[in-house]
């Protein structure tokens, strides 16, 4: 019986170190867009924020029905996750030859927010997809990778010379997991009888 309840904590304590493995957040259900504006109106298809999660990638280039235009030089879009993720890697799709000075924003309740990236669009041979078809150019947007970010809302701010335009937004990440503490752990082993056989097998 001891060594069925030793197999039991070892599996547990090893479970709750290993990394979660990273999802496509993004591509779950549920997840939703919304702007503060968009050429033509927003909730109209084409240019609305909803483009930016429909897997086009801008592969079939500048069509009006598969991105995201404010209809100005300024402007933002977002995604609401529908839950707190942890966050791992954002991918953004941009359409050549728009470089889009922007920076990204997190939150996880929607009120409050702090930007964690600024910079341009350019080519990345790192982008997962190819995207706006456009001749060298089909790798063209801007990579993020970060750490221990845990939000539900990820904000893409542009401001710059050209429209804003966003052709897809990736986001990549794992559910949040919380791992125990040390007296938690002390807890668990308590309530399946090991800490004291742990102490009479260190006493011989």
């Amino acid at each position: 019986m001891f060594f069925a309840r030793t197999v039991f904590a070892a599996s547990l304590l090893g479970a709750a170190a290993l990394p979660a493995q990273a999802i496509e957040l993004t591509d779950l259900s549920g997840v939703v867009a919304s702007a503060s504006s968009c050429y033509l109106g927003c909730g109209n298809a084409q240019y609305d924020a909803g483009n930016i999660l429909d897997g086009d990638y801008g592969a079939t280039g500048n069509t009006g029905l598969n991105a995201w235009n404010a209809g100005g030089y300024a402007g933002y879009v977002q995604v609401n996750l529908g839950s707190v993720y942890v966050l791992e890697r954002i991918e953004l799709y941009g359409g050549y030859p728009y470089a889009n000075n922007f920076s990204l924003a997190v939150s996880s309740d929607g009120s409050n927010w702090a930007t964690i990236y600024s910079g341009t669009y350019q080519d990345v041979p790192g982008l997962t997809h190819d995207g706006v078809n456009y001749p060298g150019h089909a790798k063209y947007g801007a990579v993020v990778n970060v750490v221990d970010i845990n939000a539900q809302y990820v904000r893409y701010s542009a401001s710059s010379a050209q429209w804003a335009y966003l052709y897809e937004m990736d986001v990549q990440g794992h559910v949040v997991t919380a791992v125990p503490e040390p007296e938690t752990y002390a807890l668990m082993l308590a309530g399946l009888g090991l800490v004291g056989f742990a102490g009479r097998r260190q006493s011989k």
